[in-house]
């Protein structure tokens, strides 16, 4: 089994276009809604079909021109692009590159702090309607919600749902 090692290097596309490099980032969390049911006890259950709100957030140091372009009051597709080492099984050290593709919203302004001799760090939230992830160039997560998908290595686990309706 492969290890990863460390994420070498990011780049931040907004439309397409280059808006930020070595930005940090965290990928929204895919979260159930859940019922309980009567099990010996109380047994909570995740809803499959029903998606608690997917939110990410982007840290860049720095205030620039693309702090407006990454922030603005629209829906926008953002790409991330890494690339992270792996230790293989042999001991060598590979590359591999990994994407996310989001839909997205902000869903505030960042606030800006500046002191003297400390970088300025911006910190966005924007909220998620569209999420896919490739690693190594396989996709391993699509999740649509204004398109009823949920696909999980191949698996789409809502097609149940779309099959019955």
């Amino acid at each position: 089994m492969d290890k990863k090692v460390a994420i070498v290097a990011n780049k931040l596309y907004v439309e397409d276009v280059l808006a930020a490099e070595e930005v940090r980032c965290t990928l929204p969390a895919i979260g159930f809604q859940t019922a309980d049911v009567q099990a010996m006890g109380s047994l909570t259950l995740p809803l499959i079909g029903l998606l608690e709100h997917m939110e990410m957030s982007i840290t860049q140091i720095g205030l620039d021109k693309n702090t407006a372009v990454i922030n603005k009051l629209e829906k926008q597709t953002f790409e991330l692009r890494w690339a992270q080492e792996k230790a293989t099984s042999d001991g060598s050290i590979v590359v591999e590159g990994c994407k996310a593709f989001l839909r997205t919203i902000p869903t505030a302004i960042p606030s800006v702090g500046i002191e003297t001799g400390s970088a300025t760090e911006l910190e966005g939230t924007y909220s998620v309607s569209r999420y896919q992830l490739f690693v190594d160039g396989e996709e391993v997560l699509l999740v649509d919600r204004l398109a009823n998908i949920l696909k999980i290595n191949g698996k789409d686990y809502y097609d149940e749902v779309k099959s019955l309706l």
